[in-house]
């Protein structure tokens, strides 16, 4: 009856919401709390949401690498999740922390470093799910 899903099909599925949700966050759900909300209160406000969803989106990544790896898919797809995945943590432990640290000091130099560093790798996250999105679609049998 199910025969054409498989869990190939599932961990595309994942991996395209996982694409889709970030894409919103970046470009509707952040500008609109800025939009909506004063600066101040935006910002405190984000610094709650951003290691919820920095972790959420870790386990996100680990669930398809999960469902690739007992499968045809090569190991550069399941590493690629692991990947994403292990950055989500390392901004939520690490990077955030310190541009916690650096706004608590008022060093608004090394914070902007810290925030333009961090949308970097989010784009680069971004750039490599949609790579392997690309690449797992076109894998289907």
């Amino acid at each position: 009856m199910f025969d054409w899903f498989s869990l190939h099909l599932l961990a595309i599925i994942v991996v395209a919401l996982q694409f889709g949700g970030m894409m919103y966050f970046a470009f509707m759900f952040t500008p609109m709390v800025f939009k909506f909300q004063e600066a101040k209160e935006a910002s405190l406000f984000l610094r709650q949401v951003f290691p919820v969803f920095y972790r959420f989106n870790s386990a996100i990544s680990i669930f398809p690498a999960l469902m690739l790896f007992p499968g045809r898919t090569s190991h550069v797809e399941v590493a690629t999740l692991l990947s994403v995945a292990a950055v989500f943590l390392f901004k939520a432990r690490v990077l955030l922390p310190i541009a916690e640290a650096a706004r608590v000091e008022n060093n608004t130099a090394k914070f902007k470093t810290i925030h333009r560093v961090s949308v970097l790798i989010y784009v680069m996250q971004l750039l490599a799910l949609f790579t392997l999105l690309i690449k797992l679609i076109n894998n289907i049998d």
